[in-house]
């Protein structure tokens, strides 16, 4: 049925998740250090929205990799 996943797929696929962990982070860090501190009130809150999704794309799609850095197959 599947077969089985190569080892240097399988650190690519936990290599990717950890970047795609990371960038959520410095997101994370990007608006608790104020980033959106200079857009003006009306946008504020919607870029603050933006951010957070893309940092929840980018961490819940990290986690998916590392999950399929896990599998032993594809």
């Amino acid at each position: 049925m599947g077969s089985e996943r190569s080892a240097a797929g399988r650190a690519a696929w936990g290599v990717g998740g950890v970047a795609l962990i990371v960038l959520g982070g410095v997101l994370i860090w990007i608006i608790q250090t104020g980033g959106f501190g200079q857009l003006p009130e009306d946008l504020g809150p919607m870029g603050s929205l933006v951010v957070r999704s893309v940092t929840f794309a980018f961490i819940g799609g990290g986690a998916w990799c590392l999950v399929r850095a896990g599998k032993q197959r594809a």
